[in-house]
């Protein structure tokens, strides 16, 4: 059976700060742009030793993510969100004080932490607390949430980059008043569930669609950060547009995730079991408009329902695993989830590379993943029309 609290209508300030939780998980990168910076600074050590420091929190959240279901059954949601927020926040500034390299790696690692710390139950807090299109709505908000805070942080370190490298880290003093946010309009209330110590265990049937989920959520974050990654290259190496033009592209691409989470809701309720066929149908479009056109105009279209149905999609995985298994293990289905999603950002790269050896055009990967895109749409759809739902 599914545990729900109520919440009062009104109580819209309590709703922002669950949500604002989200607005720093995605910031990891949000500092990339203090690398060059970083080179001049540490000339002994080498360029992929300084991008290493910037991807390192990565690293550390994953493992977070992976401990948090044991993290769950000795401290509470509250002293878990209020440890991360303050390891994230001091951690995070720390490099703004020093120049140590050391030290900077270490609070780097650390950061990470308090993003793992925060990850899960910012997701399961809305799982836990909400059902059917409600949830579906503030899931599909979170996720703009954490697009919005990536492009608003990376604006930010960029602009702080005016006064030097170390300014650049002051960003993630946004932890701070997201702290005192929840603090303040978050009720210090459990969800009743299961005892935690439980010795029920997952059933294949359940264990199959969080695995299931795990590797589609994989697959739809590495074709994010795969287009993130190659859509300026490629539109610049093709002497299609600027460099300016290319990352406008991009912040476009970047833009249209924030739409898709906004929009979820919406979709999701009015597209019901076909939600998944025609999203990830026009997420394919969008990919072969990129390199099926000269067209810097169609490129941009193509990059915006790309943008836009990868984020919505990956809405609707964390929206349908409430559905799928006992609350009592929701905390383990999101964190393997999440454990996909991030490891298919650190693979895109590798993804790329191995694309690559097959052909070398920039524009191939586009052409693989619209592919798989559309072969998962046609199966989705097989689905809809052969099991009622």
């Amino acid at each position: 059976m599914e545990a729900t609290l109520p919440m009062k209508k009104g109580n819209a300030i309590e709703i922002i700060a669950i949500l604002s939780l989200s607005f720093i998980l995605t910031s990891t990168y949000s500092v990339s742009g203090v690398v060059p910076t970083l080179l001049e600074a540490f000339p002994f050590y080498s360029r992929s030793s300084i991008e290493f420091l910037v991807s390192i929190p990565s690293i550390s959240m994953i493992v977070m993510i992976a401990l948090s279901p044991l993290l769950a059954k000795f401290f509470s949601e509250r002293s878990t969100i209020v440890s991360g927020l303050l390891i994230a926040g001091i951690a995070g500034i720390t490099p703004f004080f020093t120049t140590s390299f050391s030290m900077i790696f270490i609070s780097r690692l650390i950061t990470g932490i308090g993003f793992g710390l925060i990850n899960t139950c910012a997701i399961s807090m809305i799982s836990e607390r909400f059902t059917g299109k409600k949830r579906a709505h503030l899931l599909g908000y979170r996720t703009s949430i954490e697009t919005l805070g990536q492009a608003i942080l990376t604006l930010f370190a960029g602009q702080l980059l005016v006064w030097g490298w170390q300014p650049a880290f002051l960003i993630y003093s946004i932890a701070f008043p997201l702290l005192a946010l929840y603090l303040l309009f978050v009720p210090n209330k459990e969800v009743k569930t299961q005892n935690t110590f439980t010795k029920e265990k997952l059933h294949l049937d359940q264990l199959l669609p969080i695995l299931t989920s795990a590797l589609f959520g994989g697959l739809l974050i590495a074709t994010n950060t795969a287009n993130s990654l190659r859509i300026p290259s490629y539109i610049v190496e093709n002497n299609l547009a600027s460099t300016l033009t290319a990352n406008r592209v991009l912040s476009l691409f970047m833009f249209a995730g924030f739409m898709g989470g906004a929009f979820f809701g919406k979709l999701f309720t009015l597209l019901k079991k076909y939600f998944l066929t025609v999203l990830l149908f026009a997420g394919g479009l969008g990919l072969i408009f990129i390199p099926l056109s000269t067209s810097i105009y169609f490129i941009a279209i193509g990059a915006f329902l790309s943008g836009f149905t990868i984020t919505s999609t990956v809405s609707s995985i964390f929206t349908r695993l409430p559905e799928k298994i006992p609350l009592t293990f929701l905390n383990t289905a999101n964190a393997m989830v999440l454990i996909g999603c991030n490891l298919g950002a650190t693979i895109a790269p590798l993804l790329l590379n191995w694309i690559g050896k097959i052909n070398a055009g920039l524009d191939f990967p586009f052409i693989i993943f619209a592919i798989i895109f559309f072969i998962i749409s046609a199966g989705s759809f097989w689905h809809a029309i052969t099991y009622k739902q």
